[in-house]
């Protein structure tokens, strides 16, 4: 079954300057290992929850292009800013048949592996809907090694104090993007619209957290902005964190910049290598 969110991707150009960029920001971001199949590197930041954050860049972006990296390379080529997410299972093989008998378009698993800088190899199997790790919908992800091995549990920086509350997904159609989360999780989502009356579509209330399938009907704002630049996909992601009001006083010490709200404040996108991270 799918036990709750996995972790998020975030596509950069450059994983060494991202990574500094992440430690500015009080994330504890550290090196993660070599994808040698798919072009790719990554880098790893652990929340307190056990999800984490991925920083990916593509070492050899022709190769990733020919792999389900594809739509990735198309994706960041566009910008930086989140790829896509994925979930947990904790029994892919049939978790997959089950999707594939609600009509949704999900591979057999596969196997992936990596290599941590320490020599130790990581290993695990995904199945991807639409042969993608970006688009409206994730990807599902089941650990062969242990997966402390994947990923340490968070011990220092803001990431040890970061839970997830919610992210949201851009879609072109609400409605289609509905049925599809009602078949992948088995949950009725509701309608629901921003103060702004700019985005509208739906959140998915799970008890590990919630997912908003949100559409833009007007042009002009972020959200309609990724859906044309960077395509549907993963959004906006919400952390909740203990003391944040002593985190808002840190960034704005260290110049990062930020947009405040009732429930906490945004991290100015371009001072997160475009992904937009909401602190509550």
């Amino acid at each position: 079954m799918i036990t709750g969110f996995d972790h998020f991707i975030v596509l950069v150009n450059d994983l060494a300057a991202a990574i500094e960029t992440y430690r500015k920001l009080g994330f504890d971001a550290r090196a993660g290992g070599q994808h040698p199949a798919f072009g790719s590197h990554n880098a790893l930041i652990a929340l307190a929850d056990g999800t984490y954050l991925e920083l990916v860049a593509f070492q050899d972006a022709a190769l990733a292009a020919k792999t389900f990296w594809g739509a990735g390379v198309t994706k960041l080529r566009a910008g930086e800013g989140f790829g896509g997410y994925v979930l947990a299972s904790n029994d892919l093989a049939n978790d997959a048949a089950q999707l594939r008998q609600r009509a949704l378009n999900i591979g057999e698993p596969s196997a992936g592996s990596r290599v941590r800088p320490d020599g130790q190899r990581v290993a695990w199997h995904i199945a991807l809907f639409d042969n993608s790790t970006v688009g409206v919908l994730p990807f599902l992800i089941q650990d062969d090694t242990p997966r402390a091995l994947r990923i340490e549990p968070a011990q220092e920086g803001l990431g040890s104090r970061a839970r997830v509350k919610e992210i949201v997904v851009a879609v072109k159609d609400a409605d289609a993007a509905r049925d599809a989360y009602r078949a992948l999780l088995g949950v009725e989502p509701t309608r629901v619209k921003n103060v702004a009356g700019d985005a509208q579509g739906y959140r998915v209330a799970l008890s590990w957290g919630s997912i908003v399938l949100a559409h833009s009907p007007r042009r002009g704002n972020a959200l309609a902005d990724q859906v044309a630049r960077r395509g549907e996909g993963l959004y906006a992601l919400t952390l909740q964190i203990e003391g944040v009001g002593r985190d808002r006083r840190e960034l704005k010490q260290r110049g990062i910049e930020m947009v405040s709200d009732a429930g906490g404040f945004l991290i100015a996108p371009e001072f997160a290598c475009g992904a937009r991270i909401r602190l509550v």
